[in-house]
């Protein structure tokens, strides 16, 4: 799979959630639908907390430059 955005991962995710509730795949497709469903969680989480690391590490770099503090 190439790179994926997150809102493409979500629309893939919910489109296998509302599979596996309609209840019309067979065992193996759920099995299959369920282990894509696991790996796109895993992938869209580490997505966010890799956005959550990027805001932090911006804002604290705004808060010490409304501070004043690392200029020379």
């Amino acid at each position: 799979m190439g790179e994926m955005t997150f809102e493409q991962g979500m629309e893939e995710l919910e489109r296998l959630v509302r599979g596996l509730e309609a209840g019309e795949m067979s065992l193996e497709e759920s099995f299959q639908a369920f282990e894509r469903g696991i790996h796109l969680e895993k992938a869209l989480k580490k997505m966010l907390e890799e956005g959550d690391a990027k805001i932090r590490v911006l804002t604290e770099e705004g808060e010490r430059a409304m501070r004043g503090e690392g200029q020379e």
